[in-house]
């Protein structure tokens, strides 16, 4: 029987990838730093503990494992130039990638896919696909990179099937992040109507990055590859809240507050931080992910590895809503 390793198995998109192992007969093994958070994970598979910062912790992981599925890493995204920051990224996302691999390499692992970050390139305006190389400039997306680069390099000299995928912000059941908090505030009447600034970006459903993943480790023409993931679908900021709203079963205000007050809000944000050295709330960083576009070309990996998104995010939020819903009973 196939057996996998899934690092980040706690996780959002790891809780779900688990469950799509489940079904495809094989044997799962769960990387876990604390096994005191693995507690809601199904007791059918086996738990290991050890940190990915710390290779003699990994010792022995990666015995009679196939495939190692690598989700885990440090996910704050802010472009400060902190140096915490910076070192956190650099010893979790790249510095232990380099250690699972290596642990991988020593068990003769015959696959690895790397769950990387639409944020290993610098942001743009426009649509861009694997051929735009433009380099990052934040912390988290530096260290993405760098470990992208090591691991498809590293991977082909030891004949190791290496797969990267960038997925788009994802949405699902139990999600977290900004896409939750922005449900949770409209549900709870605390968000403002957002004005129409036509922005798109790109998202995909937890059980298409799923999907993903396993075409990635199946099919050879992954090898080495790259792939943005997305479900081809463009949503503007209003679409989604237009969206949430109507799936939380609210109308639609005709009204909205107009840019320009956001706009006004970043400016006080960022001498806010100027003057304290504190975050505030609301700033310019925070106006450039809520207005901004995102959008990413995935026709790469529906051409090499046949990918089909199963969902939108207008589809899938009864799911998504059921499961908020239960969080709160």
């Amino acid at each position: 029987m196939v057996k996998i390793l899934i690092t980040g198995a706690t996780g959002f998109i790891g809780n779900h990838l688990i469950q799509h192992l489940l079904q495809k007969n094989v044997t799962i093994r769960a990387l876990i730093r604390d096994t005191k958070k693995s507690t809601n994970l199904p007791k059918e598979i086996e738990i290991v503990e050890g940190d990915l910062t710390n290779a003699d912790s990994l010792h022995g992981i990666c015995t009679g494992i196939e495939t190692v599925y690598h989700l885990a890493g440090y996910a704050h995204a802010w472009a400060d130039n902190n140096p915490a920051f910076t070192n956190q990224h650099n010893s979790i996302n790249l510095q232990g990638s380099k250690n699972i691999l290596n642990e991988a390499i020593r068990s003769n692992v015959k696959k690895f896919i790397f769950f990387s970050s639409v944020k290993a390139v610098r942001d743009s305006e426009q649509c861009i696909d694997e051929q735009y190389i433009s380099p990052p400039n934040s912390p988290y997306g530096i260290a993405k990179r760098e470990a992208e680069k090591w691991i498809l390099d590293t991977a082909k000299t030891h004949k190791i099937h290496a797969c990267i995928l960038r997925p788009s912000l994802v949405y699902g059941p139990a999600w977290k992040g900004n896409l939750d908090s922005m449900l949770r505030s409209i549900d709870r009447g605390y968000f403002p109507p957002l004005p129409e600034t036509h922005n798109r970006r790109s998202l995909i459903s937890v059980t298409d990055i799923c999907h993903a993943a396993l075409l990635a480790a199946d099919n050879p023409k992954a090898n080495g590859q790259i792939y943005f993931v997305t479900d081809g679908q463009y949503y503007s900021t209003r679409e989604l809240y237009v969206l949430m709203r109507q799936a939380l079963g609210k109308q639609v205000p005709r009204w909205h507050v107009p840019l320009w007050f956001f706009k006004v809000l970043a400016s006080i944000g960022d001498i806010g931080k100027k003057m304290t050295g504190r975050r505030l709330p609301f700033n310019s960083d925070a106006m450039s992910k809520l207005f901004g576009s995102a959008q990413y070309d995935s026709q790469a990996i529906q051409r090499d590895l046949g990918f089909k998104p199963n969902y939108d995010l207008q589809k899938m939020l009864p799911d998504i809503i059921a499961a908020y819903r239960n969080q709160l009973t």
